[in-house]
């Protein structure tokens, strides 16, 4: 294979020879040697201008100052980046800024010795110095006077006395505190391309804010954090952890709210979380996060309903218990109910370790295979289907999205399901590349394509169907033929009215994909959250396989919760055992009973959905229930439930017993997310009162009851054993382009008309181990739509 070397240039910069990769500017390359240069307007991934004037540097043989951060590097350029001159230029651009604003406690000579002695001044309305603002301590002015030892401004100051405003979700703008760097409008509109902010007003009025002067929610403000997060002053501040100070401590960790699992940094300190953003002194390229995993963690985290403690209800009332009583009352009660009267339903926010090891505790200790996920889906074997087409065509990648010439979005509302993959599909867009919605109703991303289609609700097959009607017309491949004469009744015209489109949309779709020669499909929830799950699936794989070159189609299934795939894979499903061995292989049976040294039931379980419908004296009765679910009024027939969660609901009051949880930033493990990545939860801030995980009551449990096998003490030693028992990626085994599954090809028989009208409510991503966080957290209610109908399009 052929290497191709990026071209170096050598340059020398404050007399140290270094090469450098071509297309470098100076700034880079500075970086890059180790050499500070100082910044105020620079961001990573964003187009610089140079407007704060504080990164000018020497270049030999060029007239005046020209911005490191603007100007690229060529060959045997000779660079000045300290000299007295810079830095007395330097010094009079600050000045200038600082002018307009609060700069006492910057430059006085008590600074230092006025902290220990200026805490109760804090958290006033109006923030005239250092010791009043709320990014004192982590603040880039400070660092900029301390770096260019700024002792006074010799010019009057002017100050802006714009009032604070305090009405946004989450966070509070100052703009008195406003440096005009341009951070955020650039965050805003070139990183996450929402463009909600902009420089409006000019000359000395110009200040950062929204086009009419709409509020950050009228003008549709996602709240992503991303402005907050570049953000070098206290002009836009969290409003949690506002007046903490430094964090003493700062963790990367997963997050586990939707199916990517971002990478995300959490700064605490004395163990609390002060917020969820960049360590410090790294504003300048944060990792990139959405509104539940920048805002959500430290309210959840510390929210004063928090249950620390087990509770057993007693004469109907709930009475503090001690974990020791909690555990040996659950034991004794749990050794009644073995066999499949007894089920666990599990999280899809938990951690691979302990869903594996809830399910291995029903099955080895209760003799049930009743085992499932919280909201799982209708068709049981999506999933399975799902693994089974990474393992043949790779799993995906969502930078690909940026790369790709087409991108299909189907069924999804990513703005709010998976914001980072909105955040690629909108960077496609503006880069020209060819962007395609459909879905049954309008959202965000309808602003970022190119062409928009709305079809009927519940008639997803319909329209899939007329896309691979249409590619049958052109495909010249065998595979298009056979399909051909499946299709050979397929009523078109008929199709179209029930799924409200017309013949040209179709056309112009199909024709996007046959022209694509990088096509991305992305699948949301809306294609599955239904009795066609399965056959949308296999209409989806019959797309890819009329295309030219299937090889160069790749789709992205957007599975809504975190860990959903990794969950099922070590055995959290009614039908599969881990690694998708299915129950009814025996071969599956003796493996997994090898393993765990117990003769395994042969008996299929049943679903979430199932165990509760099924609550009866001679069937369901004993529960263990992970998280929430809804209240179901079939509960209360139940003899004996557990709940284990971080909060008490309408669901608790049907419990016996109700364990604390354990957040997912006071844990250790892992999930899969829809990459395939196995992704690392890192525990960052410790339990209030000794709280554990699902995992440490299973295990006491068991203890008690004498089972062995759970004598686990920490969650590397679980996932130790799921290692040696389970594959947990998506590695290719096979090339099987076009050979996937033949019952994935499509049969006329399986497609059944529909003309009924449908109702659907809106998919609620916002929540967490089923606690919806708008009934937790008051700024959540104010940025989402609770229980809104959709009706089919007329």
């Amino acid at each position: 294979m052929k290497i191709t070397k990026t071209p170096k240039l050598n340059v020398k910069i404050d007399g140290k020879k270094i090469a450098i990769p071509e297309g470098y500017t100076v700034l880079q390359a500075a970086r890059d040697a180790g050499i500070y240069i100082p910044t105020l307007c620079h961001l990573e991934n964003a187009t610089q201008y140079g407007g704060c004037r504080l990164c000018i540097v020497e270049i030999k043989n060029l007239r005046g100052y020209p911005t490191a951060c603007t100007t690229p590097v060529t060959e045997n350029m000779e660079i000045s980046t300290k000299s007295p001159e810079l830095q007395d230029l330097r010094k009079s651009i600050l000045e200038l800024l600082l002018s307009e604003h609060p700069y006492t406690c910057l430059v006085c000579k008590d600074k230092d010795d006025c902290k220990e002695y200026m805490h109760t001044t804090r958290k006033v309305s109006v923030a005239t110095g250092c010791n009043f603002c709320p990014s004192n301590g982590s603040c880039e002015l400070q660092d900029l006077v301390d770096y260019l030892e700024l002792k006074e401004i010799n010019f009057p100051i002017t100050y802006r006395n714009i009032p604070a405003d305090n009405d946004n979700p989450f966070y509070r703008l100052d703009y008195s505190l406003c440096v005009l760097c341009g951070r955020c409008v650039r965050a805003c509109n070139e990183v996450r391309n929402s463009g909600v902010l902009s420089f409006v007003q000019r000359g000395n009025t110009a200040i950062v804010g929204t086009a009419f002067g709409e509020s950050q929610l009228e003008a549709a403000c996602e709240y992503c954090g991303a402005c907050v997060d570049v953000c070098p002053t206290g002009s836009i501040a969290e409003k949690m952890g506002s007046w903490v100070g430094i964090p003493d401590k700062s963790v990367k960790t997963s997050c586990v709210f939707c199916s990517i699992a971002c990478t995300m940094n959490i700064n605490s300190k004395n163990n609390r979380i002060i917020n969820v953003g960049p360590e410090p002194g790294k504003k300048s390229d944060p990792l990139q996060l959405c509104v539940r995993g920048k805002f959500i963690p430290g309210d959840l985290a510390h929210h004063p309903e928090r249950i620390t403690k087990p509770l057993i209800k007693k004469e109907n009332k709930w009475i503090e218990v001690s974990w020791d009583e909690a555990i040996t009352y659950t034991a004794n009660n749990l050794e009644r109910y073995r066999g499949n009267q007894f089920g666990i339903i599990g999280s899809a926010q938990g951690t691979i370790e302990d869903n594996y090891v809830l399910q291995k505790f029903s099955r080895k200790v209760m003799r049930s295979n009743n085992v499932d996920l919280s909201a799982s889906y209708q068709n049981k074997e999506l999933l399975k289907k799902i693994h089974d087409h990474y393992l043949s065509y790779s799993s995906p990648d969502i930078n690909a999205i940026i790369d790709a010439d087409t991108t299909l979005i189907l069924g999804a509302n990513t703005s709010k399901s998976h914001p980072i993959i909105e955040k690629n599909i909108r960077t496609a867009y503006i880069n020209k590349q060819n962007v395609i919605t459909a879905n049954t109703n309008i959202n965000r991303t309808f602003d970022f394509s190119n062409q928009k289609i709305i079809f009927k609700t519940g008639e997803e097959h319909n329209f899939l169907l007329l896309i691979i009607s249409e590619l049958i017309k052109t495909s010249k491949s065998k595979f298009g033929k056979e399909l051909g004469v499946q299709l050979k009744e397929f009523d078109q015209k008929a199709a179209l009215k029930r799924s409200g489109l017309t013949k040209k949309e179709i056309e112009l779709l199909a024709k996007s994909l046959t022209k694509s020669k990088q096509l991305n499909i992305v699948a949301g929830e809306g294609l599955f959250r239904n009795s066609d799950g399965i056959l949308n699936f296999s209409l989806l794989f019959n797309i890819k396989q009329l295309l030219k070159n299937p090889d160069n189609c790749q789709i992205m299934f957007l599975l809504d919760e975190g860990n959903r795939m990794g969950a099922t894979l070590v055995g959290m499903h009614p039908d599969y055992l881990g690694g998708f061995g299915q129950i009814k292989d025996k071969k599956n049976i003796k493996k997994w009973s090898d393993i765990w040294n117990v003769s395994l039931s042969e008996i299929s379980g049943i679903s979430e959905n199932e165990m509760i419908e099924n609550i009866a004296e001679d069937k369901i009765t004993a529960l263990y229930i992970v998280g929430n679910i809804l209240p179901h009024p079939k509960l209360s027939e139940l003899k004996f439930f557990i709940q284990q969660n971080m909060f008490l609901t309408e669901t608790s009051e049907y419990a016996n017993v109700v364990f604390p949880m354990p957040f997912f930033a006071e844990v250790d493990g892992h999930i899969l997310n829809l990459e395939g990545k196995l992704k690392e939860v890192v525990s960052t801030i410790n339990p209030p009162e000794d709280v554990i995980a699902p995992w440490e009551v299973i295990s006491k449990i068991s203890k008690i009851i004498s089972e062995k096998g759970f004598n686990y003490k920490k969650t590397s030693a679980i996932f130790s054993e799921i290692k040696q028992n389970i594959e947990l990626s998506f590695s290719i085994k096979e090339k099987q382009s076009g050979k996937q599954n033949s019952q994935d090809k499509l049969k006329l028989n399986d497609i059944k008309a529909k003309s009924e009208k449908h109702i659907s409510i809106k998919t609620d991503t916002y929540h967490y181990h089923g606690n919806p966080l708008s009934s937790l957290i008051p700024d959540m209610k104010r940025i989402m739509e609770e229980g809104v109908l959709f009706t089919s399009k007329e």
